[in-house]
């Protein structure tokens, strides 16, 4: 509820005091009367005295109006002054609120163990924690206004308090909450992380008594002071504490960066020594001084806690004592694991039982501690040639951390994005047909008639997860269902929510089906057909339900594989060759030349999942045709360029002058064309007019016509290009800005992707990576000639300077050696110039093409310049001229 309280009424000026009218010409009139009466003029010496009144009675006005102004604002100052100590007592009393509804750890760790208000159900969803001291809405509100336009307002500064005054009601220090039931990711240095995270810890066992939740702690030394709490207690690998009750579960877990975090901390918090600061979800980031523990203040707080519940009698339910896998037999059968139900081992064999399997559990069940014991009992005693594991984990990847290097396991896939999707689907799909292609050749109709090909076992954490992200990967997951029992490949999916994410068309093929403790009764009926898995008690983490198709349902219990066991398989099988991957390694963001084999010019690597290989990509001129390279800013495209060029020894063009002179320039007959490797091919059109445009396009398209090693690349597919583009058999795309031009530059919208890395794009339809080049091929310069001695013609433009020469020049239509004019003497000596320039070289300076058509009729195209015009008329072509003008073409 908000409080309001009133400003105080705003100072006001005093009026001032009228002017004394009456007062001022009594005396006068007086005067004139007695003087009229009396005849006597010195009477009129009393009208002085109306000036001397009205004088008097307007300082006596002043100084009335001075006092009330001081009263005004001594009142205004002593209202305000009560105003704010009854903000101050509203204040103190919001805060006091606060502290007694979220006293924060240490208050709570100073209760005595009798307190009768600990553990009593608080109003309200979620469980809220103290993060820190912050700033926060006071809920206090000052009313009222001040107007800035009295004079005494201002001149006392009445307006300015009176905002500080509300200002300073509108907020208070107080702690700063979050909801651990939203899952609080802490991220920072761990000391600061861990000190937070432990006074987050100490306050969730505070709210929730150990009968109504179990705790899931880091197996870490940093969190052995959680034994001393009176909840029951699990520990698992990882930096993620849980507190997981009926309908409530909290996260709190800590990380050196946010990406680390598990997927169910909503509110990431970034820590500091001082300073915190949380993003909620749907608000703006906030700070705070954080509040943290050490680890003697924390175990302190939990065996207070383990005394008020023993005090108040009560007790966490004990659960089932821990089955070692040491403990159980090895399976020698099929694909055999063996669980323990009513103290007799039971096995499970997905050759037999299967082919395929699925588990359901919540969070905090044992769901990752029956995977790491399943797989580690599938994978002892037998070789890395009977059986390979193929792990997915959609929980960030630490899951499957500990047999990550075991030699059967192919490979761990964690959270991909949609192109490591659709390699992973394409590559999957692979080796179904490289299966059905060695069973084919040895005539066998299923694995166990053929040799030399193992099992293949793919282990899902999440399932439901993944299929939210990437839903095309269920069509492929239905198909390894449907194929898996004679090809040798085999499912174990793992959710949290079976009865949402495991259709009927995958479980009608998982023979074995095994619950663990779920929240909804349906869940467990839609794997096991029993809602039994919905009453295991809490604290009974890897109590289960299994089901075998055919068989009776069971209560069992799952083995935990403890660290030491897992490392001990793992070094027994180092020695093991390893089985082969289903698919590659993602192609590298940089490769070297060296990496790329094959004869020839070599472009770099294609990743063909669908084959399940990466191969060279090489680009064969007499074969392929010209190449067309395509690729935004930063995309490697000049890369591809100086690659090209190293490879076939000739320069890069990237000049629009340049690559006029590359395509005038007479081709060897005998020897095939020259190659040609032009960069930024649209913006070198750009540059040129339409005329020298036109041109160039058809010289280009003719060479590519005719064979010639050419390759281009261009930022975007231009109106310019229209006619060149075709001409390009092999195109590449490179990383385009918008899906529009990717497709425009010939590429399928469903390809386009705008994160890709320098170097990386398409080659028809399959991901390629460019190699980088050795070092920066030369560039080529445009071609210029020095000014001609002797005899010459020179056509000057309106501001081209004479050059320095040896004979004097005469005008047109005069005899001489050097003749030289402008535009408008040359078009007067109509024909003189035709004449000329049978015998002697013309040289034009600062004349446009306009100009330079009319008076030099027939002239040749003339070679684009980015300086002024300066030309030379050689054997019937214009050259450009090495001249001062022309400096900025970097031929001077």
């Amino acid at each position: 509820m908000e409080t309001r309280i009133a400003l105080p009424r705003a100072p006001s000026e005093p009026e001032p005091a009228s002017f004394p009218l009456l007062a001022s010409i009594a005396p006068v009139l007086g005067a004139g009367a007695l003087w009229l009466l009396l005849q006597t003029p010195t009477v009129l010496v009393l009208a002085l005295l109306g000036p001397v009144i009205a004088l008097a009675s307007l300082g006596d006005g002043r100084r009335v109006r001075r006092r009330r102004r001081r009263r005004e604002e001594e009142r205004w100052r002593a209202e305000l002054a009560a105003v704010a100590d009854r903000v101050d007592a509203a204040l103190d009393e919001r805060r006091a609120a606060l502290s007694r509804a979220h006293p924060g750890p240490r208050a709570l760790a100073a209760r005595p163990a009798h307190d009768p208000h600990r553990w009593r159900p608080v109003a309200g969803d979620g469980l809220p924690i103290v993060l820190g001291i912050g700033a926060l809405p006071s809920g206090v509100a000052v009313e009222g206004d001040v107007p800035a336009t009295d004079r005494l307002v201002r001149s006392i500064g009445a307006a300015a308090a009176a905002e500080r005054l509300r200002s300073a009601a509108a907020t208070l220090l107080g702690p700063v909450l979050v909801d651990a039931s939203e899952g609080l990711g802490l991220v920072g240095p761990a000391p600061v992380s861990l000190a937070i995270a432990r006074a987050a810890v100490v306050q969730l066992l505070e709210a929730v008594p150990p009968d109504a939740a179990a705790l899931i702690a880091p197996d870490n030394p940093a969190w052995d002071w959680l034994a001393a709490a009176p909840h029951p207690l699990h520990r698992e690998p990882g930096a993620i504490v849980r507190l997981v009750g009926d309908g409530l579960e909290a996260t709190v877990a800590t990380a050196a960066v946010a990406s680390a975090l598990p997927r169910e901390c909503r509110v990431v918090v970034h820590v500091a020594l001082d300073r915190a600061r949380l993003r909620p979800p749907g608000s703006g980031d906030r700070t705070c001084a954080p509040v943290a523990l050490a680890e003697r203040e924390a175990a302190a707080a939990v065996a207070l806690l383990a005394r008020a519940a023993a005090r108040a009698g009560i007790r966490g339910a004990v659960g089932p004592g821990r089955v070692e896998l040491d403990a159980l037999p090895v399976a020698t059968g099929g694909l055999a694991a063996i669980f323990l139900a009513d103290d007799a081992p039971i096995e499970l064999d997905l050759v037999r039982d299967g082919p395929h399997a699925v588990v359901g559990g919540t969070t905090g069940s044992g769901k990752s501690e029956l995977l790491l014991a399943w797989v580690a009992a599938m994978a002892a005693g037998r070789s890395t040639a009977e059986v390979a594991f193929l792990l997915v984990d959609f929980k960030g990847g630490s899951s499957f951390a500990p047999i990550a290097s075991l030699a059967h396991c192919v490979g761990v896939m964690t959270d991909l994005d949609e192109a490591g999707a659709r390699r992973a689907i394409e590559s999957l799909r692979a080796e179904l047909r490289r299966r059905e292609r060695l069973l084919a050749a040895q005539g066998a109709r299923a694995i166990d008639e053929a040799t030399g090909l193992g099992r293949l076992v793919i282990v899902v954490d999440e399932f439901a997860a993944m299929l939210q992200e990437l839903p095309d990967l269920h069509r492929l997951f239905v198909d390894l269902a449907a194929r898996g029992r004679s090809l040798g490949v085999h499912l174990v999916l793992c959710t949290q929510r079976p009865a949402e994410a495991v259709r009927d068309a995958l479980l009608a093929n998982c023979g074995i089906r095994i619950s663990l403790r779920v929240t909804e009764p349906h869940d467990a009926l839609a794997i096991t057909g029993t809602a039994d898995a919905a009453a295991i008690p809490l604290e009974a983490r890897g109590r289960c339900v299994v089901r075998v198709s055919g068989g009776a349902t069971r209560a069992a219990q799952a083995a935990v594989a403890s660290p030491a066991h897992l490392a001990r398989l793992v070094a027994a099988a180092a020695g093991q060759p390893r089985p082969p991957r289903p698919w590659c390694e993602p192609l590298p963001e940089r490769l070297p030349l060296a990496a790329v084999p094959g004869d020839g010019i070599r472009l770099g690597l294609v990743d063909l999942p669908a084959e399940q290989r990466v191969a060279a990509a090489l680009w064969r001129p007499s074969i392929d045709g010209p190449l067309l390279a395509i690729g935004g800013a930063a995309s490697g495209r000049t890369g591809l360029a100086d690659l090209l060029a190293t490879q076939l020894g000739c320069p890069v063009v990237d000049r629009e002058d340049a690559l006029w002179d590359a395509l005038w320039e007479p081709q060897p007959e005998r020897a095939g064309a020259a190659p040609l490797v032009v960069d930024d091919l649209d913006l070198q059109l750009a540059r040129l007019g339409e005329e020298q445009q036109a041109i160039v396009v058809q010289l280009l398209a003719r060479r590519m016509r005719e064979g010639a090693p050419v390759a281009l690349t261009a930022r975007r597919a231009s109106s310019a290009m229209g006619q060149l583009a075709p001409l390009a058999e092999l195109r590449v795309l490179l990383r385009i800005a918008s899906r529009q031009e990717h497709v425009v530059a010939g590429g399928a919208g469903a390809l386009h992707d705008g994160t890709l890395p320098p170097g990386a794009g398409w080659l028809r339809d399959e991901r390629i990576q460019l190699a980088t080049a050795e070092g920066r091929a030369p560039r080529r310069a445009p071609r210029a000639v020095p000014m001609p001695a002797g005899r010459a013609a020179i056509v000057l433009g309106p501001a081209a300077a004479m050059p320095a020469l040896e004979h004097d020049a005469a005008r047109p239509g005069q005899p001489g050696d050097v003749v030289a004019g402008t535009v408008a003497e040359w078009e007067a000596a109509w024909g003189e110039l035709d004449r000329l320039r049978a015998d002697r070289p013309v040289v034009v300076l600062g004349v446009d093409e306009r100009q330079l058509r009319q008076v030099l009729r027939h002239a040749p195209p003339a070679p684009p310049m980015r300086a002024a015009p300066a030309w030379v008329l050689l054997d019937g072509r214009l050259e450009r001229l090495r001249y001062p003008s022309s400096e900025s073409t970097g031929t001077a």
